[in-house]
């Protein structure tokens, strides 16, 4: 009995180690498969995606003179491993569509040059990695095209060494546009930067906070117009005291206070600076606490009205049984009151028996 059982476990044991191999192999070949795509199409496209531009700025901003070597023949492909390997490389993996080759490659590859200068830093490493950061922040943006032009040639224009680099202020530009601005103010954004907030004077250290601050107004002047019952006092208490100057919560601040009754904004607005909901920072926590305040408050006097009711109702039957001739006008206007009802309804009786 005890060999048959032994038998069996063993047969077990054996389907699953061979069901177990079989996922294995499924697996390794579904996992080479997947690779196996994305190397052929590396593999077929051609080096630098064929484009002339793309390679020279390969060339001279990205690997730099320390790799000239790698373009002395003509003809010959970029070896795997090299600057200009990995450089075609980077180009065919990064550039997706006809904007990434015809514009954001060139713009990325001149500021990535421009903070790791090639003669300088001679290892392209930084520079590559630079280009990535520099796609990522676009990805925050696309498709939008212009928003990308407009911070790199308006936002992070004439950008001086002690200010920066200007990928870095392009970054920092796609990071707050994306983050702080509502997609449908966008256009508003980009004519205010690209117009007086990138040639107005500034002599401080931060010139991007300056032209975004500036940009920023516009926009926010725009939607306080555009939101028929804004005033002033609702706008300000929305951006600068609940949003910190954050474009994107300042219009749900301000959308939500209007959609409160007239009579209880105020209210509202002194709830949402109360001490409690003044911890949070977040935009949907802060409204939740100063709804919940509100409420409580709502409550509160709903509750103290009650009461008073109650009172003047005990009050009255106090007044009522404590004083005899208030009890004997209570009993006659009771009196009055119960003929006045019947008197008809006896009338009404007569007729009908007569």
């Amino acid at each position: 009995m005890m060999l048959k059982y032994s038998f069996y476990l063993n047969q077990i044991f054996l389907v699953i180690l061979l069901t177990a191999s079989v996922d294995c192999k499924v697996s390794v070949v579904q996992d080479s498969s997947h690779h196996g795509s994305k190397s052929t199409a590396v593999k077929d496209s051609p080096p630098f995606l064929g484009n002339f531009l793309i390679e020279d700025k390969c060339q001279f901003d990205l690997c730099g003179p320390a790799y000239t070597g790698e373009w002395g023949a003509p003809g010959q492909d970029p070896v795997a491993g090299s600057c200009s390997g990995d450089c075609s490389l980077l180009a065919i993996t990064l550039n997706q569509n006809k904007f990434h080759k015809e514009f954001l490659w060139s713009a990325c590859a001149g500021m990535c040059g421009r903070k790791f200068p090639a003669d300088k830093v001679p290892e392209y490493k930084d520079r590559f990695m630079c280009m990535e950061s520099c796609y990522s922040a676009y990805n925050k943006i696309s498709p939008h095209h212009n928003i990308a032009r407009y911070c790199m040639q308006a936002a992070c224009r004439s950008i001086k060494p002690e200010q920066g680099h200007q990928i870095d202020c392009f970054e920092g530009c796609a990071s707050h546009v994306s983050g702080s601005l509502p997609e449908s103010s966008w256009r508003v954004w980009a004519q205010a930067i690209a117009g007086s907030c990138s040639t107005n004077s500034y002599n401080g250290t931060d010139l991007l906070k300056h032209r975004l601050e500036c940009a920023d107004e516009d926009v926010w002047e725009h939607i306080r117009k555009e939101e028929k019952s804004s005033d002033t006092r609702h706008s300000n208490h929305c951006l600068k005291t609940i949003c910190n100057n954050q474009i994107k919560c300042g219009v749900s601040c301000l959308q939500h206070i209007h959609s409160l009754h007239h009579d209880k904004r105020s209210e509202w607005m002194e709830c949402s600076t109360s001490v409690d909901c003044s911890e949070h920072s977040d935009w949907s926590d802060r409204q939740s606490c100063a709804d919940s305040c509100q409420h409580q408050i709502q409550q509160k006097r709903e509750k103290a009205r009650l009461n008073e009711l109650n009172a003047e109702a005990a009050r009255s039957q106090l007044h009522l049984y404590s004083n005899p001739a208030a009890r004997t006008a209570a009993a006659n206007s009771y009196i009055l009151h119960s003929v006045t009802c019947l008197v008809p309804l006896i009338i009404a009786a007569t007729i009908q028996r007569v």
